[in-house]
C-alpha cells in the first residue's frame, strides 16, 4: 500500500488501541491480501447452501412468501456478495445472522431443533469473524490495522 493512501490523523481503534488505514477500494481488491480467503469461501459456500436448504424447507412447509424470501433469499444473497467481494454483503451477513440468532433465542424453550442451534452457532462466529478479522475487514470495508503502531514506529507500516 503506498503512502499516499495513509490519512494523516489516524485515530485508536475502539478495542484494540490500534488504528485503522483506509485504503481505496481499488486498491483493496488489487492486493493480494484482498482476494478470498478458505474461510470467506466456506462462509460464502455456507450461507448459499443454508439458504437454498430454508427456501424448500420453507416453500414446502407453506411458510408465507415474507419468510421464505427473508430466511432462505437473504442468506443466497449473502453468500453470493460475499464470494463476489461486495461490501454490501457483508451487512446483509450481520442483518441475517440476527435473524437467526434471534428465531434460536425466540424457540429455546420450545425445542429449538438441531438446525435452529447450529446456526445460531454458526451465525454467531461468522459475525466475529466478519466484524473483527483483518482479512474481511481489508476485502469488504477498505481498511487495516496499523501494526507498526505496537512497535513504536508510527510512520511506517
Amino acid at each position: 500500500m503506498s503512502d499516499d493512501n495513509k490519512p494523516e490523523d489516524q485515530t485508536p481503534g475502539a478495542y484494540s488501541g490500534i488504528p485503522w488505514v483506509h485504503v481505496e477500494p481499488e486498491v483493496a481488491r488489487a492486493h493480494p491480501k484482498g482476494q478470498l480467503t478458505f474461510a470467506l469461501r466456506v462462509i460464502a459456500g455456507y450461507l448459499v447452501v443454508i439458504g437454498l436448504f430454508k427456501l424448500w424447507v420453507f416453500w414446502g412447509a407453506g411458510y408465507a412468501p415474507g419468510v421464505i424470501l427473508l430466511g432462505g433469499l437473504l442468506p443466497v444473497l449473502a453468500g453470493l456478495g460475499l464470494w463476489a467481494r461486495m461490501p454490501w454483503a457483508v451487512v446483509v451477513t450481520l442483518v441475517m445472522a440476527g435473524f437467526n440468532l434471534y428465531a434460536f433465542v425466540r424457540n429455546v424453550g420450545a425445542d429449538p431443533g438441531l438446525l435452529l442451534l447450529f446456526d445460531g452457532i454458526v451465525s454467531v462466529g461468522i459475525i466475529f469473524y466478519l466484524v473483527e478479522g483483518d482479512r474481511p475487514n481489508f476485502i469488504y470495508r477498505h481498511r487495516y490495522r496499523k501494526y507498526s503502531v505496537l512497535d513504536g514506529n508510527k510512520d511506517g507500516d
